[in-house]
């Protein structure tokens, strides 16, 4: 299956303090004009010594080991764990050994993108150590389908719908993760963040939208319970 590397991939960037505006991967296509004005630059991520030491100290996270031993002792997926080692990314993957047992891997030039499927479920995680830089130099953008709620809400309305999402953005930052964008989508949802130095995308690909997986606060969880599965230049 030829998936599209990053479906909907958020290539971050403010990149970790580097004051980078980001832009979206979109899958390749010819373009029916050349392009007008000047198009972006890439660059790569470089971790900070914080980032650096967040990813040595999941490295040592019991979990992780036993999650790397469920890749290992499955002959269908004992050759991705090897990949995966190889990735200069460090890769994410679901803490549920289940989803672990269907994963799909796909590395690429500073990237991957690991697949994994249940009922009803497609989850898509793709991280990456490079960036695009905007020939502009805009800032990158800071509101979300949830900040357009909050302009229109009212305080009542407001807690009942925001509330969820607000307390999956701070189980993730608690987690370690940055910069985070949550989008609705017409296929289910995407969370763009950045983790040990590089900028990752989560997209879930729903059969049924809504509670309890579809959801941008479901999102936002499984994002903050990805697992460090190896990589990173260890």
């Amino acid at each position: 299956m030829a998936w599209k590397a990053g479906l909907g991939a958020i290539v971050a960037a403010a990149a970790v303090g580097a004051g980078v505006a980001w832009t979206q991967v979109q899958p390749q296509q010819t373009p029916s004009a050349a392009p007008i004005g000047p198009t972006p630059s890439e660059i790569p991520l470089t971790p900070s010594r914080a980032s650096q030491a967040a990813l040595a100290q999941a490295r040592q996270d019991p979990l992780a080991a036993r999650l790397r031993g469920v890749l290992r002792q499955d002959r269908a997926t004992a050759s991705i764990l090897t990949q995966i080692e190889a990735s200069p990314v460090p890769v994410l993957g679901p803490a549920d050994p289940a989803l672990l047992r269907t994963a799909r891997y796909y590395p690429g030039d500073r990237q991957y993108t690991l697949v994994v499927r249940r009922d009803g479920l497609i989850i898509e995680i793709f991280g990456s150590t490079r960036a695009l830089r905007s020939p502009t130099g805009a800032s990158p953008p800071t509101s979300s389908p949830t900040s357009a709620t909050r302009a229109t809400a009212t305080p009542r309305t407001l807690a009942r719908a925001v509330a969820p999402v607000d307390a999956a953005r701070a189980q993730a930052a608690e987690r370690g993760l940055s910069q985070i964008l949550v989008e609705q989508t017409e296929y289910g949802v995407d969370v763009a963040f950045v983790r040990f130095g590089a900028a990752y995308n989560l997209t879930l690909v729903c059969d049924a939208m809504g509670p309890p997986n579809c959801t941008e606060a479901a999102a936002v969880g499984l994002a903050a319970s990805l697992q460090l599965l190896g990589g990173g230049g260890q």
